[in-house]
């Protein structure tokens, strides 16, 4: 088996020199160097480019095109399968739609039922109904007194005028 010699530090060094020089030398040249370098890098692209359409072209006579009867067939399928998948997604869809406007009607129904007069609503023995019904959720919830609730006779908190302190 044989050994590799690690690099030493002087091999770096060389190296480093010897892009240094690189650097200077491509500084130093002249502008003619890079005029030639440049038309070359052009010839070069326009080579490239012109191999890349040719493999293109060569590419495209490999294909083989359907003919017009098996084309006009996967057609049909694609149309018929659409179709086929298209109609229950649209009847489930619909069906979803319009059950959900039915229960939405059906909930705003329910709320507008109570409220609505009919034609033969008196409306004074709604009020007092509408009243016994809120004075027994307050005495429920609250906890508070019908006599509290309806006390008209109480006296006005006293509300002191603001005054301003810079006076």
């Amino acid at each position: 088996m044989v050994k590799k010699e690690k690099p030493s530090s002087k091999d770096f060094d060389a190296q480093a020199e010897a892009k240094k020089k690189l650097k200077q030398a491509e500084k130093a040249g002249t502008g003619a160097k890079k005029d030639k370098s440049e038309k070359a890098d052009s010839k070069k692209k326009s080579v490239k480019l012109r191999r890349y359409l040719k493999d293109f072209r060569g590419e495209l006579k490999k294909i083989v095109w359907p003919d017009i009867k098996t084309v006009l067939k996967n057609t049909g399928i694609v149309l018929v399968t659409t179709v086929i998948i298209g109609v229950p997604v649209w009847i489930l869809d619909y069906g979803l739609s319009e059950g959900v406007l039915g229960l939405k009607k059906l909930a705003q129904g329910s709320k507008t039922e109570a409220v609505v007069p009919t034609p033969n609503f008196d409306y004074e023995d709604f009020l007092a109904q509408l009243e016994e019904e809120s004075l027994k959720q307050a005495e429920t919830v609250a906890g508070y007194d019908e006599t509290e609730l309806v006390n008209e006779n109480r006296p006005e908190p006293a509300i002191e005028p603001i005054t301003d302190p810079a006076e």
